[in-house]
């Protein structure tokens, strides 16, 4: 039964989502790695760390496991895929990690 739950959850992830979404912190990647590298005032919000955790929303995608919790395997929720698109938690995790 949890297997078939899994299948299905998988399944809401189009490939036409995915590739979207590929392009999308592809894009992002380019955009952060290029305000770090100005330096500048611009680039005290952003740090390094953003760019490993595109690149493993990026691996997660290539190995078919992006949109699923890291922690739980739960499904991620679509509006906070398309708010954090890298994000590796749902919401609960991500509540609870937050916490700890």
């Amino acid at each position: 039964m949890y297997l078939l739950f899994l299948i299905l959850e998988k399944a809401m992830f189009e490939d036409s989502y995915l590739s979207e979404q590929r392009l999308y912190l592809q894009s992002r990647r380019k955009t952060k790695e290029m305000i770090l590298s100005e330096g500048g005032e611009q680039s005290l919000t952003h740090s390094t760390n953003d760019l490993v955790r595109i690149d493993f929303a990026l691996r997660r995608i290539d190995e078919g496991q992006y949109g699923l919790c890291t922690n739980c395997g739960c499904s991620i929720n679509r509006k906070r895929l398309q708010a954090i698109p890298e994000t590796p938690f749902c919401v609960a995790c991500a509540s609870e990690i937050e916490t700890t």
